[in-house]
């Protein structure tokens, strides 16, 4: 997972996997009343141009404060195996769906992955429409490991499939699966 290092002044560097890129125009959970959930489409992209401090084009979050979420697919995968539903992605309403690393590491670091260097915000916590719109529990198993809220800081494009996240930042890697009780937000 984790190239050597070998000091640090040296760039850490991992091997991710982004599996799909989504966007919505609109909400389908919050700010709609109890239980209405929204059917506008999810459009899953290949690639994506991002600009700094702005969401994917023609998202809900493309002006926001926090325009992008990144969330674990490890994660996704095993909410929906232990509340025993098919995998799908699009339920989770993140925007890129990566795999190789636990997202909590990043919260307060600048990374690239691609052509895009981002800086990751803050956790992004779960709602408790999870148990409406999957299943009771989903909240709780999503509860340390929503995903994260992150800013694009110098604009690129961002693609699919293999990838490189590069940081100067030091940290271990740990397991994609851990949650963190209380992510601590720098």
């Amino acid at each position: 997972m984790q190239e050597g290092r070998e000091d640090r002044n040296t760039p850490m560097k991992l091997d991710v996997f982004i599996s799909h890129i989504y966007a919505s125009c609109e909400h389908h959970y919050f700010t709609r009343d109890k239980f209405d959930i929204g059917s506008a489409p999810t459009y899953d992209y290949e690639s994506v141009e991002l600009e700094p401090n702005r969401g994917i084009e023609g998202d809900r979050f493309e002006f926001s404060t926090y325009p992008l979420t990144f969330m674990s697919e490890e994660v996704m995968k095993e909410v929906c195996k232990e509340l025993s539903l098919p995998y799908k992605p699009t339920l989770f309403r993140r925007n890129i769906v990566i795999s190789g690393l636990n997202l909590n590491q990043l919260i307060g670091k600048k990374f690239f992955i691609g052509g895009v260097l981002f800086e990751g915000l803050e956790h992004c916590a779960p709602c408790t429409w999870m148990n409406a719109v999957m299943k009771k529990g989903a909240y709780r198993l999503m509860s340390g490991r929503g995903g994260l809220r992150v800013r694009v800081v110098e604009k690129g494009v961002l693609k699919t499939g293999p990838n490189l996240l590069i940081t100067e930042e030091t940290f271990e890697p740990v397991n994609p699966l851990r949650a963190l009780r209380k992510p601590r937000i720098p």
